[in-house]
C-alpha cells in the first residue's frame, strides 16, 4: 500500500513539474508589453506609460479641467497605482490635472524639473505632494530608472535651468528592446540643438511632439537626428496657438514620419513587445478641421492662416483636410504661406 502510495506521489510532483516548466515556455511566448497612452487632454499633455506586468508612470496631467478624464482614463485601464509621476515643467496645461491625479491613486514618487513657479496651480500641485508626503526629487540629465522591462533615461533638463519655463521641460527617452519613445515636454529647437550637440540623440520609433506642435520646436536638424517612424502630437481642437503650426506638420510629412493628433484621434496608445509596435486610435465622429482652404475661382490653395485667406469671400471658400486634397482639386500651393 506504501509503495503504491509512493508511486503516486512521484507521479504527482512529476506532473507538477511538467506543467510549470510548460507554463514556463508559455510565458517566454508571451513577452511583457509597454503602452504609451496619449491621452486627449485638449490643449495639454498627459501621457501614462504601463506594463503588463503591472507597472506605470505618468507624465504630466493636462490642464485643470482635464483632471477628471485623466483619472477615469487611467481607472478604465486598470491602473491602480502610480510608480512614478512626472512633472515635466510647471505651466497649467501640464500640471492642472495632476492634483487630481493625487487625490485619487497612490504615487510612488514624483519627478519634477525643479523649475519653481509663483502660480497657484504650482503651489497646490507642491501641497498636495507634501500633505501625502510622497518622495519628491528632480530629474537631471543622464539620470535613469526602470520601469518593468523598459529603461527610462532623463536626457533634459541640465543646471543651470533656463529662464524659460518650457526650455526646463524633463525630456525622457523610453527603451524597450528595439523600440524607443522620446517624450519631449514643451522644450523648443535650442533645447533640442543642445541635445543633439551632446551626443544624446538616436534613432526614436516614437516622439512626442514638443509644445503642442509649435514651430519653434521640432526643427529639420532634430528629426534628421532621431528619424522618427510616427509622432503624436497632443493638441486642443480649434485653440487659440494654432497649433499645430503648419511648418512642423510639413517637416514631418517630409521626414516620412506617421502623425497622430489628438484633436483628431482622440487617445492615441503606442503598443509595444520591444521587437514590434502599433498604434490604436478612439477617431472622432466628427471631421478634422480643414488645414487648408481656396478660393472657388482662383488655381491657388492656402493654409488657413495664410493673409490671402481672409481676403476671400465667405461665399467662395472652399476648404480642404490635406494637402494632398488640395492638390488633387487641381489647385497649386500659394507662394505667400507655402502650405
Amino acid at each position: 500500500m506504501r509503495a503504491w502510495r509512493g508511486k503516486s506521489g512521484l507521479a504527482i510532483v512529476i506532473f507538477a513539474v511538467l506543467a510549470l516548466a510548460l507554463s514556463s515556455i508559455k510565458a517566454q511566448d508571451s513577452p511583457r508589453t509597454l503602452s504609451l497612452v496619449f491621452i486627449d487632454v485638449g490643449q495639454g499633455d498627459s501621457i501614462l506609460l504601463a506594463t503588463s506586468d503591472g507597472c506605470s508612470m505618468l507624465v504630466d496631467g493636462g490642464p485643470k479641467s482635464a483632471g477628471p478624464k485623466v483619472v477615469q482614463e487611467l481607472r478604465r485601464r486598470g491602473i491602480e497605482k502610480i510608480d512614478v509621476l512626472v512633472s515635466t515643467h510647471p505651466h497649467e496645461d501640464h500640471i492642472g490635472g495632476l492634483s487630481a491625479v493625487l487625490s485619487a491613486f497612490p504615487i510612488g514618487r514624483v519627478l519634477d524639473s525643479g523649475k519653481i513657479h509663483t502660480s497657484a496651480t504650482y503651489e497646490n500641485y507642491l501641497t498636495e505632494i507634501d500633505l501625502r508626503d510622497i518622495p519628491f526629487s528632480v530629474a537631471r540629465s543622464l539620470d535613469s530608472f526602470t520601469l518593468g522591462p523598459a529603461v527610462v533615461r532623463v536626457l533634459w533638463p541640465v543646471e543651470p535651468l533656463s529662464s524659460d519655463l518650457n526650455d526646463c521641460s524633463v525630456v525622457l527617452r523610453v527603451i524597450y528592446g528595439s523600440f524607443s519613445a522620446l517624450l519631449t515636454g514643451d522644450i523648443s529647437s535650442k533645447v533640442e540643438a543642445r541635445m543633439n550637440s551632446r551626443g544624446w540623440l538616436a534613432h526614436t520609433t516614437a516622439l512626442k511632439v514638443a509644445h503642442h506642435g509649435s514651430r519653434h520646436s521640432t526643427s529639420w536638424e532634430f528629426l534628421q537626428a532621431i528619424t522618427p517612424s510616427v509622432a503624436v502630437i497632443s493638441v486642443g481642437r480649434g485653440n487659440d496657438y494654432g497649433h499645430p503650426h503648419v511648418e512642423t506638420l510639413e517637416r514631418l510629412r517630409k521626414a516620412g514620419t506617421q502623425i497622430y493628433r489628438t484633436d483628431e484621434h482622440r487617445t492615441i496608445t503606442v503598443t509595444t513587445d520591444g521587437r514590434t509596435w502599433e498604434v490604436t486610435t478612439d477617431d472622432r465622429d466628427d471631421p478634422p478641421s480643414p488645414l487648408y482652404a481656396a478660393s472657388a475661382k482662383s488655381e491657388v490653395f492656402h493654409h488657413v492662416t495664410c493673409p490671402h485667406v481672409a481676403a476671400i469671400s465667405e461665399s467662395n471658400l472652399v476648404f480642404f483636410s490635406t494637402r494632398e486634397e488640395a492638390i488633387a482639386s487641381g489647385r497649386r500651393p500659394c507662394k505667400t504661406c507655402d502650405p
